[in-house]
């Protein structure tokens, strides 16, 4: 059985963009004076800071969804975080979204019922990563992370092919959110079947295993430790759990047989 390809909701904005001014890196920025401790004196400086704003989204008759996020690829955290959250199944049961950029910003999603519900994931034949290959996608990602690059404060979320193709990208004040915009984009062009590896900037916990398994993602990746929680999720849906991934060194903590031996 075929089906159409994903196609992205109507957005329709009932606003002016955020006020929030955008910098080089393409989201909103935040300019700050703070008072830094050198050498025994306090000394004004100015930097950037993370922007972080609230997001509500309303589907349907349910309760309001609030997410206090970074402004920006809100439309793939809210299809991400719908998805995550077993809300929405594909793409293509979205209708529209009307989203208001004013602070607060507000997002109304109206599902499509009549757009049959089918599977986004065929199996996949077990594969083998090589410990090398996950080193060169870790450098990958810390090039791809802008953000926190200017604000040191943001998580980043990153999708990658089997063979380390970079697939989606997201970056948030919140791990969490992080990984839904980069699942949402993925989502939204149809290449999350593709995705193999998922690597987090932040520790694994339970919640985000779960989204890993919830996107059928085989192995995820963090820069932290992961929780007991976290493995126990890993352990239990066959996924490939590795942490504390630094550049020559990393921790497995479910599933070992994913990662080839030197």
């Amino acid at each position: 059985m075929t089906h159409s390809p994903l196609r992205i909701p109507t957005i329709n904005p009932s606003s002016a963009s955020s006020s929030i001014p955008t910098g080089a890196t393409g989201y909103p920025e935040c300019t700050r004076t703070f008072q830094r401790l050198t050498q025994g004196k306090f000394i004004p400086q100015e930097d950037t800071i993370a922007v972080e704003a609230d997001l509500t989204i309303q589907l349907g008759n349910q309760p309001e969804i609030t997410l206090a996020r970074t402004p920006g690829d809100d439309l793939n955290l809210i299809m991400g975080h719908l998805f995550c959250n077993s809300l929405l199944e594909t793409v293509e049961g979205v209708a529209n979204i009307d989203f208001c950029h004013q602070a607060p910003s507000h997002a109304t999603v109206s599902l499509d019922g009549s757009i049959p519900i089918h599977s986004l994931f065929k199996q996949r034949p077990p594969f083998r990563i090589h410990p090398q290959h996950l080193f060169e996608l870790k450098n990958e990602f810390e090039h791809q992370q802008n953000l926190f690059k200017h604000t040191g404060s943001n998580h980043a979320a990153a999708l990658f092919s089997i063979t380390g193709h970079l697939l989606a990208f997201g970056e948030d004040v919140g791990r969490h959110n992080a990984f839904d915009k980069a699942i949402g984009r993925a989502l939204i062009e149809g290449t999350l079947g593709q995705v193999g590896i998922a690597m987090l900037s932040s520790r694994i916990a339970r919640e985000l295993a779960a989204k890993a398994v919830r996107a059928n993602i085989p192995v995820l990746c963090g820069f932290s430790a992961a929780t007991s929680s976290g493995v126990n999720c890993a352990e239990e849906n066959n996924i490939t759990l590795v942490g504390r991934l630094r550049s020559n060194s990393f921790n497995i903590y479910a599933n070992a047989w994913r990662i080839q031996d030197d």
